[in-house]
């Protein structure tokens, strides 16, 4: 840069004093450049802080993406200069009461591709107008035009974030969800557009769509929000998604293949801790490096810290990907810029960053919307922040303008002049710039399987649920002396009632629907919300070294848990949402620690450069696993899954049309793997359609087709009411044919003449409304809700109750007073025999023991170990029985799984 204009680049450690004349006086011929820009003016909203009776900007949070505003339009101007003359673009479009979103440009810098929402032409109807892409061409000049010609399909859903592909193909977010709902309807449920796990609006996912804004087709299965798509220099998507299945809530960085393929997390996950920190609007750049906003969820005005990220070579902070493990200890993320700048909610000394958009120019600069920090002085009027800030300062609104900024020598440089009352942001630079590669879609009959795609399935293959980041874990067998995954898998070393993992279950999500499609009653989900409904794929046989493989319905949000004999699942719930597209298949070591015994940051996965696994398969071919049945002959390298369907459907089809890749609705294990001439362990098979639960007739959980052949649409839906609520009265007898154990005989709140009954063990699987929620039975909150201890009293069964002293605010204990007649003051009153004042008391009640189940799941709570062998009620309840209560806890305990099940408000 020439010396003579050096004093006119600010040094961004001093950034927080520059000021708006500075920024006037800047020379036209300083700034020229050879590109256009692009960027959004919307005006300020702000509204009053009632803690601090201030003025703030009214922002949306980053997880709250479909609102829009009033008076954003797109402005460009042909240089890169602050005296370059600017044009408003959409006004022709919005008339300046629109708003606008999301710009990116085309690889050749000739087009500039946008979100842009037209003003509601009647406010007071229920219809809003959608968000749709708009494609600017900068050599015409033109009004932008809408890619989605015909208006029908434009309002199909609201589209985001547009990004151009290397191919011409353009990916975007979208809530039309194009393919959940063909998934809906192959089900034979109603279409609709669900919402995101906090159920506050339709969730926007990846789609991908033509240069002409045809064939469209969605990529991405979360349950929450799929966020600004960019593309990597490999082809492959870098985007934000939203992690919200349980109790997770975190934005983290993803990729996926333009295709839906090989959909893996990138980088974050385990970087969030007490920190509320998301990882947005990703972009490469020319080094290799991520540059993205991190931001908390709300807070900071729509701010947040500009950050350089190792992508290549760490999945998180401080931990590297697995080639780098033991090699690399440094720390994969740093503030692109020298500056002060917080994201907590405080006062930012250095000021805000809103946006950042890279030039690809070989300067290591970028574009940036940045506000200085200012704040009111005594007269309310914005003043530059000092160096030394008060501690009761008052900020002031931000005042964004557009800056280039070189990020190797920290300096900054004005383009787009801030203005008092307009937020000027989302800058892009229409330039040419290197495209990356082209990934094609993968096709049925070449790289994905055509038998699988037509099934509309794919194929998950787990090496060993007993390789947990590649160390062996037993997951609590029984077996003795078992120390590596080699002696569990011999059945001579242990027997199948050994081995803890029997069966892996699939889990499906159950979208939800806003109020406007159906609005049902929350009080459907239950005693908790966290893991909203739940539907079962199905259940496959884990093998003895651990190895599954199956086919899963494509399209759909999946997770998986591993359960023993007995149905009941072993560890925690797996807490992200996996998908394979139709002909997929996706292999993977094993299972994954996210909270390591030894507090060490928990390792990477999910990647395809995982580490050496625990089951490296079989040794040698021609020969049968170790102490196994001699006839099964494995081929090299194959786990126990993959020899078994290779021996069952032979080879020429073995990842095909195969039934035993098939899961079941029911529990079915018959022990393939022991020698025939010693002695197999007993089969297992827990069905639906056994004699135990005949009382489901035709609406058990599955459908009857689904019991003896499984296809991709089968579900398993269970609702309290119709499944789990008629086992507590079920007639039931003892081992002598005569003693009454039916559960209502015994816990029931009447006995068989109607007469007041203290329930045993205080639990009441009685019928009847609840009183904690009318809409649940009684029993359900019994068995999942604290609840009081009951004794009768004058033959009415009430709530018991224990005296204990009052204390007031400052923990003095409270005693009886009365005013003296004589004296007229307020006086302690004594206790007659002992001289001593008396306490005051409340009645409180006192709570009974429990409950004795939990929404977390078969393994906790008391319940169900009072059926196991050795319990209490042991034989009372069937296998089948109490498999069927197990899986329902271990979805979360949900009163209703089918929201069209749910009493409508």
């Amino acid at each position: 840069m020439p010396t003579a204009n050096r004093p006119l680049i600010y040094s961004l450690a001093a950034a927080g004093a520059l000021t708006l004349t500075a920024c006037e006086e800047v020379p036209p011929e300083q700034l020229v450049e050879d590109f256009g820009i692009a960027y959004i003016k919307r005006p300020v909203v702000s509204e009053i802080d009632t803690d601090t009776n201030q003025a703030v900007l009214v922002d949306r949070a980053v997880n709250e993406v479909l609102g829009a505003g009033e008076g954003g339009d797109i402005w460009y101007r042909d240089r890169a200069s602050p005296s370059a003359p600017e044009r408003n673009i959409t006004f022709c479009l919005t008339q300046g009461l629109g708003d606008v979103r999301d710009l990116e440009t085309s690889y050749d810098g000739g087009k500039i591709i946008f979100s842009l929402r037209l003003p509601d032409p009647d406010p007071n109807d229920d219809v809003e107008p959608t968000w749709d892409i708009y494609e600017y061409d900068t050599t015409s000049g033109d009004c932008p035009s809408r890619l989605i010609q015909s208006d029908i399909f434009a309002g199909e859903g609201d589209d985001l974030a547009p990004h151009y592909l290397p191919d011409g193909r353009i990916v975007f977010t979208s809530t039309r969800q194009k393919a959940s709902g063909a998934v809906l309807t192959n089900e034979g449920k109603d279409r609709f557009r669900a919402l995101d796990e906090s159920m506050n609006e339709q969730a926007p996912l990846l789609h991908v769509m033509s240069a002409s804004g045809t064939d469209i087709q969605q990529i991405s299965f979360n349950q929450s929000h799929d966020l600004d798509p960019t593309v990597l220099s490999t082809g492959e998507i870098l985007f934000t998604r939203w992690d919200h299945m349980g109790d997770r809530d975190a934005m983290n960085l993803y990729s996926v293949r333009p295709d839906g393929t090989e959909l893996k997390l990138v980088y974050g996950a385990h970087d969030h801790g007490a920190d509320d920190v998301q990882f947005l609007s990703p972009r490469q750049l020319e080094d290799g490096r991520v540059l993205a906003m991190l931001k908390p969820l709300d807070g900071t005005d729509g701010s947040g810290a500009p950050t350089l990220i190792d992508i290549a070579n760490y999945a998180d902070n401080t931990q590297p990907v697995w080639p780098q493990q033991g090699v690399l200890s440094g720390r994969a993320q740093r503030l692109a810029v020298d500056l002060d700048v917080r994201t907590d909610g405080s006062l930012s000394p250095n000021g805000r960053f809103r946006n950042v958009y890279p030039l690809w120019d070989g300067t290591n600069r970028v574009l940036a919307s940045w506000s200085p920090c200012r704040l009111l002085d005594g007269s309310g009027t914005p003043r530059t922040c000092p160096s030394a800030i008060p501690a009761d300062a008052v900020e002031a609104l931000p005042i964004y303008g557009i800056y280039i900024i070189n990020l190797s020598q920290q300096t900054q440089l004005p383009v787009v002049v801030p203005e008092e009352g307009w937020i000027i942001e989302e800058p892009v630079v229409a330039a040419p710039r290197r495209e990356p590669a082209i990934l094609y879609d993968r096709l049925a009959g070449f790289e994905l399987d055509q038998t699988l795609a037509e099934e509309g399935v794919g194929l998950l293959h787990i090496r060993s649920v007993y390789d947990f980041d590649g160390r062996f874990n037993d997951l609590g067998s029984s077996a003795a002396d078992i120390t590596s995954l080699a002696e569990l898998a011999d059945p001579t070393l242990a027997s199948a009632d050994q081995r803890a993992a029997r069966f892996l279950r699939i889990v499906k999500s159950v979208p939800i629907p806003d109020r406007d499609t159906l609005n049902f009653d929350r009080s459907a989900f239950g005693v908790s919300r966290q893991q909203k409904m739940r539907e079962i794929i199905g259940y496959a046989p884990v093998q003895p070294d651990g190895s599954v493989l199956v086919k899963v319905p494509a399209n759909v949000p999946f997770a998986i848990s591993v359960v023993d004999k007995d149905g009941r699942r072993i560890g925690g719930r797996h807490q992200n949402w996996l998908q394979l597209r139709a002909g997929e298949a996706l292999s993977c070591n094993g299972c994954h620690d996210h909270n390591p015994s030894d507090g060490s940051a928990p390792l990477p996965h999910g990647t395809a450069d995982a580490p050496t696994p625990v089951n490296l398969g079989a040794p040698t071919s021609g020969m049968p696993f170790p102490g196994t049945d001699p006839a099964k002959l494995a081929e090299m390298g194959e786990t126990m899954a993959q020899t078994r369907i290779r021996l069952a459907c032979g080879a020429s089809n073995a990842l095909v049309a195969c039934p035993e890749l098939s899961p079941s609705v029911n529990l079915m294990f018959d022990d393939e793997w022991t020698d025939p001439a010693a002695s197999p362990a007993p089969s297992v098979y827990l069905k639906y359609n056994d004699p135990e639960l005949a009382f489901f007739g035709t609406s058990g959980p599955a459908k009857p087709a689904c019991q003896t052949g499984w296809t991709a649409n089968c579900r398993t839906i269970i609702n309290y009411e119709a499944h789990i609520h008629p086992l507590w009265s079920q007639p039931r007898t003892a081992a002598d044919g005569v003693t009454d154990r039916t559960c209502t005989s015994c816990h029931n709140s009447v006995d068989a003449a109607s007469a007041p009954l203290v329930p045993a063990a205080q639990l009441d699987l009685g019928d009847g409304p609840s009183d904690l929620n009318a809409d649940h039975f009684k029993a359900y909150r019994e068995l999942l809700s604290a609840d009081n201890r009951q004794i009768i009293v004058d033959g009415v069964l009430v709530d018991e109750t224990m005296e204990v002293p009052v204390f007031d605010e400052n923990g003095n204990q409270l005693f009886q007073t009365a005013i003296d007649p004589v004296t007229g003051e307020e006086v302690l009153v004594l206790d007659p025999v002992t001289g001593l004042p008396i306490p005051l008391v409340d009645l409180v009640p006192i709570r009974a023991n429990g409950p004795s189940m939990s929404r977390n799941g078969s393994r906790f709570g008391s319940f169900m170990g009072k059926f196991l062998p050795g319990g209490s009620h042991e034989g009372d309840l069937s296998a089948t029985e109490l498999r069927l209560i197990a899986e329902w806890l271990d979805l979360g305990a949900q009163y209703y799984n089918d929201p069209f099940k749910a009493p409508l408000n």
